[in-house]
């Protein structure tokens, strides 16, 4: 089995299957500001030690000294070990010098000089430009390759390269790995999304895997996918209390443990409360909660447990109701994704509530990927046997023509349809439209919010 090196970021490992191959070259490539150099630099200072240092080469894209100081912002940048483990050249002034033609001849004497076990040249895509004929470039990248692949050293390759070049430039055919990083802008929001072009020799997985930015270097959210394994249901029919007064009579004493359910209904209608009532009666019993929101925060929730007369210190400082707020503004569908999923794979939680998937939906730049994420996320809540509920607001008050335009109602195990009556005095209703696997009562119930919480009236 080949040995992996660490990339410094968790996430990236994971979807690289262990991170990348040793002894191999990766071209990194994106357009300006995707996030190249700081993820080049961050796999440098998290791999490299005085044994086995790293010598990043700078070409004619950017001054060595800004680049230097650009670099310092970066949490993972250590002043320390520059010019011991982590050691940088000017490699564009030597090529200028001697011309590009004799690239190869000066990277074997810099590796001879300082026997890196990881060589960076950044950006290649600059010394390539220099090349005026693609039979010349094609000798060129063979002769650097040789060498490269002739020495105990891992290389990376990083330019501004498109898409396009991909099939016309020969860096990307010598290439073992090829991780291409993308951003997205829109008026409201900027998101960046890697994914692997090649991996030769190995898997990873598929997709566009999520990143953002920070001080501390590249945080990776990968992509969710569904579990391999199907669920598996002990025999015993086991059935989760709702802590809503009437409603667990009406669906068999309650749903499925590991289930998933959708409560859809517009504004006002109880959708919030109900599901507060759930996760707090998994708190009673013993039965730790997570609920994920994206329109209150913990003082506003504080708010409405006191109005309910519940007491909120006791029950959000017990360990057994936990809040987790996101603001909608900012946040990105993967990086809740990847919180939510590292929170349940510990094993505390029984109940999950999401509350709302409009707001994650509008996170979302691709309306099916939001589809593929929901699929997913609900499959490892049933083989994690969480059981979960989420909520979706809708348009109509009265009369329903559809719930949800991304199959959210196809995929969820139970639905709970919320409204109105129309009239002088609009009275909220509640009606089970299904609950897969069980028999429920499809009627039309009155549904009552009062100081005490919900109530269904039968």
């Amino acid at each position: 089995m080949t040995d992996r090196i660490a990339t410094g970021c968790v996430g990236l490992d994971e979807i690289l299957h262990g991170g990348i191959p040793s002894n191999t070259i990766t071209v990194l490539m994106g357009a300006p500001g995707t996030g190249k150099t700081i993820m080049a630099e961050s796999l440098a200072f998290c791999n490299a030690t005085d044994e086995k240092p790293a010598l990043y080469l700078t070409t004619l894209s950017e001054p060595l000294e800004k680049f230097i100081f650009h670099g310092q912002r970066y949490n993972f940048f250590d002043p320390t070990r520059v010019g011991k483990s982590v050691i940088y050249e000017d490699l564009g002034i030597s090529v200028r010098n001697a011309g590009v033609e004799k690239l190869a001849e000066i990277v074997t004497d810099l590796i001879g000089r300082y026997k890196p076990a990881f060589l960076f040249i950044d950006s290649f895509k600059a010394l390539n430009e220099l090349i005026d004929s693609a039979n010349k470039r094609r000798t060129l990248i063979y002769d650097l390759a040789s060498v490269l692949t002739a020495y105990d050293c891992t290389s990376f390759l990083i330019g501004e390269y498109s898409e396009a070049m991909t099939t016309d430039l020969p860096e990307f055919a010598i290439a073992d790995v090829v991780l291409n990083l993308m951003k997205y802008s829109t008026n409201v929001r900027e998101q960046r999304f890697l994914r692997v072009e090649k991996l030769r020799g190995s898997a990873s997985s598929p997709g566009l895997h999520a990143f953002s930015i920070s001080e501390e270097g590249i945080q990776m959210y990968p992509r969710l996918l569904s579990p391999r394994v199907a669920p598996t249901y002990e025999p015993k029919i086991e059935r989760v209390n709702s802590g809503i007064v009437g409603l667990d009579e009406l669906i068999e004493q309650g749903f499925w443990r590991g289930s998933s359910t959708l409560i859809a209904g517009p504004s006002g209608s109880g959708k919030t409360i109900m599901a507060l009532h759930f996760i707090r009666e998994g708190a009673l019993r013993q039965e730790p909660g997570l609920y994920v929101g994206f329109q209150e925060n913990s003082s506003q929730m504080a708010r409405i447990m006191l109005n309910l007369g519940w007491n909120a210190t006791e029950l959000l400082g017990n360990g057994k109701f936990e809040l987790m707020y996101q603001s909608p503004v900012e946040m990105q569908l993967d990086s809740v994704a990847a919180e939510v999923f590292q929170r349940v794979r510990t094993g505390k939680f029984r109940r999950i509530v999401i509350d709302a998937l409009g707001d994650l939906q509008r996170c979302s730049m691709d309306r099916q990927r939001f589809a593929d994420f929901m699929y997913a996320l609900t499959q490892w809540f049933a083989v994690e046997n969480v059981t979960c509920m989420m909520t979706i607001e809708m348009r109509e008050l009265f009369e329903v023509h559809h719930i949800s335009d991304q199959q959210i109602s196809n995929m969820s195990d139970n639905l709970v349809l919320l409204g109105f009556t129309p009239g002088t005095e609009m009275k909220r209703t509640i009606r089970i439209i299904k609950t897969r696997g069980s028999s429920h009562d499809n009627r039309q119930h009155e549904l009552e919010i009062n100081d005490k919480g919900v109530v269904v009236k039968r």
